[in-house]
């Protein structure tokens, strides 16, 4: 199956942004003591809310709820609030086989702060939210913390987003993109995504 392009200058007028974590408590019957393990799979979901589209741009986000055929289909998404960054260098995936919460990386601008608390990249079709200022050694290499952890390990040399970063994502369910359709030739929208994998 494809991953399907967001249209060009379909925009959300407002957005919910969030990380469902894949987590579980096991409580003892006997003290009540609780224990949390975490596993792979914690994924985002956002609500993107759409006022007032014109005809020609409500068309064309019709034709990609259409196109993804309620939860089959699969799209690049980003959080419009938050944009990317110039890339300081190249950045690449510097070690094959890595899980975990923190990403070995190289290719970028030697001894600059390279990525701010916050920021998102995307690894491996993965997005990623860095959670602490990088800064690059002497030699271009950063170790970047992310959350939420690594699915699946990147390749060696594989390409680090950080002017566009995205995810991909899938319709919440089968119900989701009716539109409101306003006399005039305006149509209001809500629809909710969640991080496929």
């Amino acid at each position: 199956m494809a991953v399907l392009e967001w249209p060009q200058n379909v925009c959300p007028a407002s957005l919910t942004w969030r990380v469902e974590s894949n987590t579980k408590t096991f409580r003892s019957p006997f003290n009540g003591a609780s224990q949390t393990v975490r596993f792979p799979g914690t994924r985002w979901l956002c609500s993107l809310t759409f006022t007032n589209l014109t005809d020609e741009k409500s068309r064309r986000l019709d034709a990609l709820i259409a196109e993804l055929d309620g939860e089959y289909g699969r799209v690049k998404i980003r959080d419009w609030g938050r944009p990317g960054r110039t890339p300081a260098g190249t950045p690449v995936v510097s070690d094959p086989d890595q899980t975990g919460v923190q990403l070995f990386s190289k290719g970028w601008t030697p001894g600059t702060l390279v990525l701010q608390t916050g920021d998102y990249i995307t690894v491996n079709n993965e997005l990623k939210m860095v959670r602490a200022d990088v800064s690059s050694n002497a030699s271009g290499e950063a170790i970047i913390p992310v959350a939420p952890m690594l699915r699946s390990s990147p390749a060696a040399n594989a390409p680090i987003e950080v002017a566009a970063p995205y995810g991909i994502f899938k319709l919440k369910d089968n119900s989701q993109g009716e539109g409101n359709r306003i006399p005039g030739g305006f149509t209001n929208y809500t629809i909710e995504f969640e991080e496929a994998f």
